[in-house]
């Protein structure tokens, strides 16, 4: 078996399942936005570089740096869009942190 006999989506989906509980320990609803923005573009970095590097297959080459800009920079997008709907005016956790 090989990287490229993957289905990619799957895998990404367990890995970053397993690596949130490490990156969002300690965060909870008393949490301040900023801080939770923080860990989100952290994991948004993490994950965006495993992205990039499983995307190249069974071999990594010159162009990875490339791809794990364009691979960051669109999990970035989509994570701060998911964070906003939680964080920001009216949000999930915004609501909870109102006295």
């Amino acid at each position: 078996m090989k990287i490229s006999d993957l289905d990619v989506l799957e895998l990404l989906e367990v890995i970053t399942k397993a690596i949130s509980p490490v990156i969002f320990k300690g965060i909870d609803q008393d949490t301040a936005p900023h801080l939770w923005r923080e860990r989100m573009k952290l994991n948004a970095e993490i994950v965006g570089r495993i992205t990039a590097v499983l995307h190249c297959g069974d071999e990594v080459g010159p162009d990875i740096r490339d791809l794990i800009e364009i691979c960051t920079r669109n999990m970035h997008a989509g994570y701060e869009q998911s964070f906003s709907e939680v964080l920001g005016p009216g949000g999930s956790l915004s609501k909870i942190r109102k006295p």
